[in-house]
């Protein structure tokens, strides 16, 4: 079943006055001073020309799109067509005024500006013309003109004209209610809804109108006071479950998530069979006091009387999933399964059940089913060719492994996927082919010629050639040398090998180049901490980096280091405590451990250095700190 709040394929403002088309829509009025105005039509330019409109170019959230029906649109040749949608600007009520060579001029020069992007201008002469003509096309071409601009002001001057010349337009009125409920004008706007909303209790789309209410009201910034709208009018629908809906959804954009699922409850109850509806109820459920535990409830009892509802049954797996019960998550997926064999979805997320539950051979038959459907079947394969290489790679099958990476062949995900291969050669003994294969590779873009160095760079570190690595990073940072991934990356190179003046120089260079890099404030600052000196300088280049990032539990480690190289081993040890509880690393405990014992708590020092050598053994960093300390644990 067809979920209420279901997405609607956006419609398209056609724009009724291209350039032949604006003298087209004219053609009803009084003409002087001209023959014709088909004799002007010969080298004028063509109608097939776009017009700089709304639906050239759709305006942000911000902006409203208005409600324009294809029978709204285009005049001209479609004259007649538009004035049977809207009798309200049908030819013989529309105002006699006289088409002269300079209205002809000025809506000529309007559409041409409009075409060069200079919409502002066009929109001011069709506004000004509209007012002098009284034609109510003019004022809605304004509008048209102005939404294009993304100038919601105009837009709402415009439009404002256009109802008041056409009054019985409904598609004036819709579209001066979205602009006044665009910029937080709900009581002008509230008439005009009212309106609305009676016509369509009398012709059934009043479930409709509420949808398209929500999604207007959800635009503005002000959510709470859509709300407050929106559930006083959905008071006179109580029997509307797309009423209850919309209510619920405007409440859980503006955090009120128990109301949500209260109102979600209400429109289930009016439609108890409708899966569109109990998928969002669950939605918001899971977001209220009762959380997932009391979504699964409510998608549970859905299934006991609908057991084929695949959309129903997915949630509830991924549900399922999200509590930690993945084999009961794994088990409805398969069930799932049964009712549609050739469900992408289902496929991925059942691989991922399984590698979660460490079934990696389960995990790589499900994705082999999945790259194996029919072509007829859309779906992405690059995600599980990536997946399975990962499984291969957990398994120690590097050459498999590589050879899935190989299947990528597009996007942003083949790059990810060459640069993962080069990784897997290295330490499959091809270093040097793996660095052949970065170096011949083509990279588009800066970003990904970075990534390519950063790469290459990376593997020759961790093949303990460190003087390489910093060469490489010198040379790229001579072709892009504002770069800030490389200037951070040449700068730890440095370090590596003992350039410290390098090292600074380049960590100084990023803070000019990038000054809210909270990692390169914190490099410089750990860097001088750590070699005991300038600490006034190294605490406050990480205190500007705590600013940038107040949770980094590097940065925090970094603050309390060098603390304690001042001696304030109590704030030293607050700050190493929190760094801990974020990141327990062996790093960050060989830190506090030290602080801890030159306070004299050494037992409480032992038992966290033990703890941090039992996850992490060959960390270079608490071995040196043990061995300094002359510690045996």
């Amino acid at each position: 079943m067809k979920p209420l709040n279901a997405p609607r394929a956006p419609r398209q403002a056609p724009g009724i006055f291209r350039p032949l088309a604006a003298l087209a829509a004219l053609a009803t009025l009084t003409v002087t001073g001209c023959a014709s105005v088909d004799g002007l039509r010969t080298g004028l330019p063509s109608d097939k020309a776009p017009a700089a409109t709304e639906a050239a170019a759709p305006a942000p959230a911000s902006a409203p799109a208005p409600p324009v029906s294809q029978a709204d649109g285009n005049a001209g040749p479609r004259a007649r067509r538009v004035a049977q949608a809207n009798p309200a600007e049908d030819p013989a009520d529309l105002p006699a005024a006289e088409l002269t060579p300079q209205i002809i001029f000025q809506l000529l020069a309007s559409e041409i500006a409009a075409q060069r992007g200079q919409a502002g201008s066009a929109t001011a002469t069709y506004l000004s013309l509209a007012q002098k003509t009284r034609d109510p096309r003019l004022a809605r071409r304004a509008t048209e003109l102005a939404l294009s601009e993304r100038s919601l002001e105009r837009a709402l001057q415009a439009a404002q004209l256009w109802r008041e010349l056409a009054p019985g337009s409904s598609l004036a009125a819709q579209t001066l209610e979205t602009l006044w409920l665009s910029t937080g004008r709900f009581g002008d706007a509230r008439p005009l809804i009212v309106q609305r909303l009676e016509r369509a209790r009398a012709d059934g789309s009043i479930g409709e109108v509420y949808e398209q209410l929500q999604r207007n009201l959800m635009r503005g910034a002000d959510r709470a006071a859509a709300l407050a709208l929106l559930d006083d009018l959905a008071q006179a629908d109580p029997q509307v479950p797309q009423a209850r809906l919309a209510v619920a959804n405007l409440a859980h954009a503006a955090d009120q998530h128990d109301r949500a699922a209260l109102e979600a409850g209400k429109a289930l109850a009016l439609r108890p069979d409708d899966e569109g509806i109990v998928v969002a109820t669950a939605r918001f459920v899971q977001a209220s006091s009762a959380g997932t535990a009391g979504a699964i409830r409510v998608l549970q009892a859905y299934l006991t009387r609908f057991p084929k509802a695949l959309e129903a049954r997915f949630q509830y797996a991924r549900l399922l999933a999200s509590d930690g019960r993945t084999a009961d998550a794994r088990r409805e997926m398969e069930l799932a399964l049964r009712e549609d064999p050739d469900s992408p979805a289902i496929l991925f997320s059942l691989a991922q059940l399984a590698y979660q539950n460490k079934q990696s051979a389960a995990a790589a038959d499900y994705l082999k089913r999945y790259i194996g459907l029919s072509d007829s079947v859309p779906r992405d394969n690059n995600p599980a060719y990536l997946f399975l290489s990962q499984i291969a790679e957990d398994q120690n099958q590097l050459p498999q492994a590589i050879e899935w990476l190989e299947k990528v062949n597009r996007g942003e995900q083949a790059m990810q996927a060459l640069l993962r291969k080069a990784v897997l050669m290295a330490r499959n003994g091809q270093l040097e082919p793996a660095r052949e294969m970065l170096r011949n590779t083509t990279a588009p873009t800066n970003r990904e010629r970075v990534q390519l160095i950063a790469v290459e760079a990376q593997l020759l570190r961790d093949a303990k050639r460190a003087p390489e690595a910093f060469d490489v990073l010198d040379k790229a940072l001579e072709r892009l040398p504002n770069n800030p991934e490389l200037l951070y990356d040449h700068a730890m190179a440095a370090e590596r090998i003992d350039r410290l003046t390098v090292m600074e120089s380049s960590l100084r260079k990023l803070i000019q180049v990038k000054p809210d890099h909270a990692h390169a404030y914190n490099a410089l600052g750990y860097s001088l901490a750590e070699r005991n000196l300038r600490l006034d300088e190294a605490q406050t280049l990480i205190e500007r980096a705590l600013q940038l990032m107040p949770d980094d539990a590097h940065i925090l480690d970094s603050m309390g280091w060098v603390l304690y190289r001042r001696g304030q081993h109590e704030k030293a040890a607050e700050f190493l405590r929190r760094a801990y509880a974020l990141r327990p690393e062996a790093e960050i405990a060989a830190h506090l451990g030290e602080v801890l014992w030159a306070m004299g708590r050494t037992e409480e020092a032992r038992k966290l250095w033990a703890d941090a050598r039992g996850r992490e053994p060959d960390n270079q960093i608490l071995k040196e700190t043990l061995a300094r300390l002359n510690v045996a644990l």
